[in-house]
């Protein structure tokens, strides 16, 4: 059975789940048990999370079995900006500068300078700011669960969700396993294709499985299913505390304006405590 198959039929039965999940969430309400209300809405949060990245998974794999082991965009003469949105979509979470020009380098050999990425975040936000319909998706910051203004060292899609572009308490762990799963998909394909671009995307990989317990071992090359299912086995633990945190966060700045939706709330700034500083 093929890769695609295999997530397939994991997401039929995630579905199945949660439609037994919802089914006891109603039985719940209808006795007025909240104990098993809660626990039938956890449940509901961490299938719906599952879901998602099973859904990213097979969605990417689709790609690939359409493209090779050239993505879409990986073509020379793209802008900056273009390169962002596919290593974006490539490691599928808020990413720093410097690893989406590290993935651009391992996938097409050139690496744009991080520090330019600065720079394209102000443009874009210059440019939405005359047109927000101008272009189907542009470079924003991630945005902080807690004060939901931006994080500019961590770079976005807009055309992702307002929660999957929020960062809670635990994002940057579950993102960072997520990273790896994406990152060992896109290895196991170029192995599977025999590219050469394969040794990059294992070099950039390796810090990744190193931080996940059992993920890899000393001295041996990386095993991408065993990195996927320690990353796995670690998201199910964390990964529905980040969901719902994420989830707060997003229903929070769900009223905001377009704008604020994808850029944070602006920074206030506390005169009395400036002046104090400064004293």
């Amino acid at each position: 059975m093929s890769k695609a198959l295999s997530l397939s039929d994991q997401l039929q039965r995630n579905a199945k789940r949660q439609q037994d999940a919802l089914a006891d969430l109603t039985k719940a309400l209808a006795a007025g048990d909240p104990a098993r209300r809660e626990r039938a809405q956890i449940k509901i949060a961490e299938l719906a999370a599952e879901y998602s990245r099973l859904s990213d998974s097979l969605r990417y794999n689709e790609l690939e079995a359409r493209e090779i082991a050239t993505p879409r965009a990986r073509k020379a003469g793209k802008p900056l900006r273009e390169l962002a949105l596919d290593a974006l979509d490539d490691l599928a979470v808020p990413s720093a500068p410097a690893l989406i020009a590290d993935l651009t380098a391992a996938i097409t050999g050139n690496r744009p300078s991080p520090s330019r990425f600065a720079s394209l975040r102000r443009d874009e936000e210059n440019a939405a700011r005359r047109n927000l319909t101008a272009r189907p998706a542009w470079i924003v910051p991630a945005i902080s669960a807690a004060q939901l203004t931006a994080i500019p060292r961590l770079l976005t899609s807009s055309a992702w969700s307002l929660e999957r572009r929020i960062i809670g308490s635990r994002s940057m762990r579950t993102d960072n396993l997520r990273i790896a799963i994406n990152l060992s998909l896109r290895l196991a394909h170029l192995r599977e294709v025999g590219a050469g671009e394969a040794k990059n995307v294992q070099h950039l990989l390796f810090p990744f499985a190193r931080s996940i317990p059992g993920a890899s071992e000393t001295g041996q090359p990386i095993d991408t299913a065993r990195v996927i299912e320690a990353a796995e086995a670690e998201l199910s633990v964390i990964e529905a505390a980040d969901h719902a945190e994420r989830q707060a966060a997003a229903a929070r700045i769900s009223t905001a304006s377009p704008l604020f939706k994808l850029w944070g709330r602006p920074v206030l700034l506390d005169t009395k405590a400036s002046e104090k500083a400064i004293r």
